[in-house]
C-alpha cells in the first residue's frame, strides 16, 4: 500500500538479489558494515536474511547493527551452500534532507568448531604444522577468547601437544617449545567451542570423549 511518504519521495526501499558466499570449513564469524550519509531527521535501516540450502529456505528478515555480526548467522553454521540477501530502508521527515546509502560490506572469518559430546572435560591431542615462520594461536571465542598460543615457530615445523599430559614435542631435533607456549593447554568443557585461528598452519586433532 502506498503512503504519503512513499509518493512524496521521502521513503525508499531496496532489496538485493541473493548473494552467494559459500565457504569451506566449519563456519565463520561474520561482520556487516555500510557507508552512508544520514542527515538530521533521516533514517537508514539495513536487514539481512540467510539461506543455508541454496535458497530453498530463508531465515526471517532481521535488523543489522553497524559493524555487528550478520543476524541469523551462527559461527558454527556450515556455509558450503549459503546465500545472503539484504534490504535497505531510507526515510526522511524533512524534504530538504535525504539520506544517502553508498555501499555495504560483508566480512567472513573462517573458524574451527569443536563440540565436546562427552560428559566431562575433553583434553585433545593436537598437531600444528606451521606454514611460514612466526606465531600461531587458537582463540576460543566460546570461552572468553582464551588462547592456545605458540610464538616463534619455524616454517614446516610440527609441534605435538598432549593436553592431558601437558607434554610438547617438536619435529626439530634438540628443540623444546615449552618456553614458546603460553601454558594454556586445551581443556574443553562439554558443549560447542568456536575457535578463531591466528597464523598460517595445518591443524590436526585427536581426542576421545569421556562418558560417565
Amino acid at each position: 500500500m502506498s503512503t504519503w511518504l512513499t509518493l512524496s519521495g521521502m521513503r525508499g526501499y531496496y532489496e538485493s538479489y541473493p548473494l552467494s558466499f559459500s565457504l569451506d570449513g566449519d563456519g565463520a564469524i561474520s561482520k556487516v558494515s555500510w557507508i552512508a550519509e544520514q542527515p538530521e531527521d533521516t533514517g537508514i535501516n539495513v536487514q539481512t536474511s540467510v539461506s543455508y540450502n541454496g535458497g530453498y529456505d530463508w531465515s526471517e528478515w532481521e535488523f543489522c547493527t553497524q559493524h555487528g555480526a550478520i543476524p541469523a548467522m551462527k559461527p558454527s553454521a556450515p556455509l558450503g551452500n549459503a546465500l545472503l540477501r539484504y534490504r535497505v530502508f531510507l526515510d526522511s521527515a524533512n524534504p530538504l534532507n535525504r539520506p544517502v546509502f553508498s555501499g555495504i560490506t560483508f566480512e567472513l572469518e573462517p573458524v574451527i568448531v569443536f563440540e565436546n559430546k562427552g560428559d566431562s572435560y575433553c583434553q585433545p591431542e593436537i598437531w600444528v604444522t606451521k606454514n611460514g615462520s612466526g606465531d600461531f594461536a587458537l582463540i576460543n571465542v566460546s570461552q572468553g577468547n582464551e588462547q592456545f598460543k605458540f610464538v616463534n615457530l619455524n616454517h614446516n615445523e610440527t609441534v605435538y601437544v598432549n593436553s592431558e599430559r601437558e607434554y610438547i614435542e617438536s619435529s626439530l631435533s634438540a628443540t623444546y617449545r615449552y618456553s614458546n607456549f603460553n601454558d594454556h593447554y586445551l581443556n574443553l568443557p562439554v558443549g560447542e567451542h568456536v575457535f578463531r585461528v591466528s597464523g598460517h598452519a595445518q591443524i590436526q586433532f585427536r581426542y576421545q570423549f569421556r562418558l560417565i
